[in-house]
């Protein structure tokens, strides 16, 4: 069945295809994102587009969430690095850098926000200032996206402890060079242990932890998950939960999350993982636990 055409009237004026796609570049990204571009019919006054759907494919409550949860942690910290504190203040010093003209349409306010998410057509203006927007956007702060959503096959290289026990701690531009420097990785019953104790011993001492310490929480939780349904598993993951919950309630990961927009929407991500039984264990049955598998447990 062929699908009926959809008609556009522009004030009697007969445009040619290039003003068309103009058109559409232009004005077309935010409402028809997921759209193809195809041949068109172009009459005196008459733009038609045929076999074109006429609404874009729905998506689920949790889709919107993360495309939300997408835009706005990209969209704050891109205003960070520029100064801007605010979506007209950031705005205004795109259309600085950029030369165009978004202040006046509110055009970013409601992905600052989180209610909308990103168009691909508004990732590439955003490159456009920062050549990381696209990677703010997929990987998400501190790849919290990766190891939230991202495949199995990823996570492994999200876990810093494998290489380093104080992986989470080193900044990234500093990341690289330390892990080529690294002979010899953990095993991953290894670098789970490892990485429980270092955080027991953060919370002994009142020691902030990062949005890293989440990140590699959430792809060790995964990763656990991902075995356990291959083959037996050895390693003890009765702390997990706990980690998670430590990471997440901390004051300095609430507060970066918040920051950027996102507490809520990581807090329905984590919900059920956090709210486990396992994350009441006391903090000495989990030492009692690893004493035997971390060796500098006394």
């Amino acid at each position: 069945m062929t699908a009926p055409y959809c008609s556009f009237r522009i004030s009697n004026v007969e445009l040619t295809h290039l003003a068309y796609c103009s058109l559409i570049d232009a004005y077309a990204p935010d409402s028809c994102e997921g759209w193809t571009k195809i041949p068109v019919q172009i009459t005196s006054g008459f733009l038609t587009r045929k076999n074109l759907p006429m609404a874009r494919p729905t998506r689920t409550t949790v889709e919107r969430r993360r495309g939300g949860m997408r835009a706005a942690a990209a969209m704050r910290e891109l205003a960070r690095r520029i100064g801007a504190s605010n979506p007209h203040q950031f705005a205004g010093r795109f259309d600085a850098i950029t030369g165009m003209r978004t202040q006046t349409s509110g055009k970013w306010r409601q992905c600052f926000t989180g209610e909308k998410a990103l168009s691909v057509q508004q990732l590439r203006l955003l490159s456009c200032m920062d050549a990381d927007a696209i990677t703010l956007h997929d990987a998400g702060p501190c790849d919290l996206w990766l190891a939230l959503w991202g495949e199995p096959g990823a996570l492994w290289q999200l876990c810093r402890t494998r290489l380093d026990s104080d992986g989470p701690m080193i900044e990234d531009t500093k990341w690289s060079e330390v892990a080529d420097g690294c002979m010899q990785a953990r095993s991953f019953e290894a670098t789970l242990a490892e990485f429980e104790a270092e955080l027991l011993l953060a919370e002994a001492y009142g020691q902030p932890l990062t949005l890293r310490h989440l990140t590699e929480t959430v792809a060790l939780f995964r990763l656990h998950g991902a075995l356990s349904a291959l083959a037996v598993m050895v390693a003890d993951s009765q702390g997990l939960a706990r980690c998670l919950q430590a990471c997440f309630t901390d004051a300095a990961v609430h507060s970066d999350l918040t920051r950027l927009g996102v507490v809520d929407g990581v807090g329905q991500e984590l919900a059920e993982f956090v709210d486990s039984p396992g994350a009441a264990i006391p903090a000495m049955d989990r030492w009692d636990a690893l004493a035997l598998k971390v060796a500098w447990i006394g």
